[in-house]
């Protein structure tokens, strides 16, 4: 959970300006016993799916819900 606040407050950081967004993949690729999020980034199928198509808004709001679910 350190590395995924890590992570988000580095993005935040980084400024809504920045055109680049980190991904959030440590490559640690499996999924939770629901089959809901990946363990490693906390993201979800989806998310992972379009990660490369999203913009750099979208992918900062994937960062916050990761932020999230954290915390949950």
């Amino acid at each position: 959970m350190d590395l995924i606040a890590a992570g988000a407050g580095a993005e935040s950081a980084r400024g809504l300006n920045s055109a680049e967004v980190a991904s959030p993949c440590i490559a640690v690729c499996q999924m939770d016993a629901a089959g809901v999020f990946c363990t490693g980034c906390w993201r979800t199928l989806d998310e992972i799916a379009a990660w490369s198509r999203l913009d750099a808004p979208a992918k900062r709001a994937v960062w916050q819900a990761i932020a999230e679910r954290a915390l949950a």
